[in-house]
């Protein structure tokens, strides 16, 4: 599943070392130390969107027949996990070490990676095996004291430092919505490390829900037509538009709503258990846009711990045999949630 990359990758991929690999022995005090999440644990707060159910009431989006259609255009629901995806490592954040993370674009950064400031980083962080691709997207993520640390392009120099496109600390028991960029005293403050300014672990499947047969959250979805220059919270931020010739006024907007027909007969179908639990999901809390892909795709926990896990419990096509382009331009439609918000103006040449 292909995703948008940023222009300077080619930079990215010619300072990160390949899979991040390490060689010789690494000190046991520069390694994570694991701190799953205790059971029944939930990213953000009661009253978060991404914890909201969808009202019975909610009113249609007046232009949901044509955008579910454009939905549609990126084929049946897919499920990114062993790649494109998120790169989930949960740790004791007082036991990592604290080091600095140079700011691969200058002048790009979040709160909490400004110029001067350290963040945990295991020097285990990123699994030997794991391309740049894969890490794309990482978050380190203390249950205990509800912090992630969310970053897009993740890696190390050759001399071994730090650097990522775009670091941001979240504050995993607040909302997860930050203020519009209009809002922030510098409009970075107010993104992510998706374009949207999501947080990473919004919307995220996770093995211990799924194998439970009860997710209680919105899901994070993306498609390859998505809007730019048009947000809608919870997103804080709009897909930008790198080039003129890249600009797409139509479409969903980052932040947009989607919906399964709740009175949709989901026992009655072939999915698979974890299938089920998803599309209960989709029904009850929806899954709002926050990223642009190569397809029509959901996000699960993407560490090589939890890729374990997965085996028997959801597996990347187990939507896909219902979940097809018909399908959703027939049972799917768009919440109205008011009007879009413009993106940061840039000059578009």
């Amino acid at each position: 599943m292909l995703r948008q990359f940023l222009p300077a990758a080619a930079l990215f991929g010619a300072a990160l070392i390949t899979a991040c690999a390490q060689t010789g022995a690494i000190p046991a005090t520069t390694l994570a130390v694991p701190a799953e999440p205790e059971a029944g644990w939930r990213p953000f707060s009661a009253d978060s969107p991404w914890n909201t159910k969808i009202p019975a009431d909610a009113k249609t989006d007046p232009k949901s027949d044509v955008l579910v259609a454009d939905l549609g255009t990126g084929g049946s629901f897919y499920v990114n996990m062993p790649e494109w995806s998120v790169l989930v490592k949960y740790i004791d954040s007082a036991q990592a070490p604290k080091l600095p993370v140079r700011a691969l674009y200058e002048g790009r950064y979040g709160p909490g990676f400004e110029p001067g400031k350290r963040v945990p980083l295991p020097a285990d962080t990123l699994p030997a095996d794991t391309t740049s691709a894969q890490s794309y997207y990482v978050t380190l993520v203390d249950p205990a004291r509800n912090l992630a640390w969310d970053t897009r392009q993740l890696g190390r120099t050759e001399e071994g430092d730090w650097f990522a496109g775009f670091g941001a600390v979240v504050d995993l028991s607040g909302t997860g919505v930050a203020m519009p960029w209009m809002k922030a005293e510098r409009a970075d403050l107010s993104g992510g490390a998706r374009p949207s300014g999501a947080p990473l672990m919004a919307g995220l499947l996770r093995v211990d829900e799924v194998k439970a047969g009860r997710i209680d959250h919105a899901l994070a979805f993306a498609y390859p037509l998505a809007q730019t220059g048009k947000f809608l919270p919870p997103a804080s931020m709009a897909l930008d538009a790198p080039d003129k010739a890249s600009e797409r006024p139509i479409g969903l907007p980052m932040g947009a709503r989607i919906q399964l027909d709740p009175e949709y007969d989901i026992d009655n179908t072939l999915l698979s258990p974890g299938a089920k639990a998803v599309a209960r999901a989709l029904q009850e809390y929806g899954a709002i846009l926050v990223d642009v892909a190569g397809a029509t795709v959901l996000y699960a926990e993407g560490g090589p711990e939890q890729l374990a896990r997965w085996d028997g419990v959801l597996a990347p096509g187990d939507l896909q045999s219902l979940f097809t382009t018909g399908f959703i331009a027939t049972h799917f439609r768009v919440i109205d949630t008011g009007e879009p918000l413009p993106g940061v103006p840039r000059l578009v040449k």
